[in-house]
């Protein structure tokens, strides 16, 4: 992804045993969406959801998306699998050191803990 840093595709929360690397969320199968409880908004130039529902510790506070958060936040949107998901980040991304798919898996295993994305029903 851009350089392929852990920062440019997790949020900025602390990581916990659940979210170590190495572990990717099972039944990658499943589908996943974004919480429609946080719009996506575009703030003095920069990318920022805002909780406006059941939002839970994210109530009053607005949380901000460097472009490749911004671009995983867009494709789930829609319903789509974790593999999905890594397939559109590499048309999109070069990888050269292969770091984007763990990048992903930990982007996606933080917004499921916090409640931005949701397992489709």
């Amino acid at each position: 992804m851009e350089e392929n840093r852990q920062s440019d595709v997790a949020p900025s929360v602390s990581e916990s045993p659940e979210t170590s690397s190495g572990d990717k969320p099972e039944e990658s199968v499943r589908k996943l969406k974004a919480n429609p409880d946080f719009l996506l908004r575009e703030v003095a130039g920069e990318a920022v959801l805002i909780p406006v529902g059941e939002a839970g510790v994210f109530e009053n506070s607005v949380i901000s998306l460097n472009d490749t958060c911004c671009f995983l936040w867009k494709l789930f949107q829609t319903p789509r699998t974790i593999e999905d998901v890594i397939a559109e980040a590499k048309k999109e991304y070069s990888d050269p050191d292969g770091a984007m798919e763990q990048g992903i898996y930990s982007f996606i295993s933080d917004y499921l803990k916090y409640g931005l994305l949701v397992e489709e029903e």
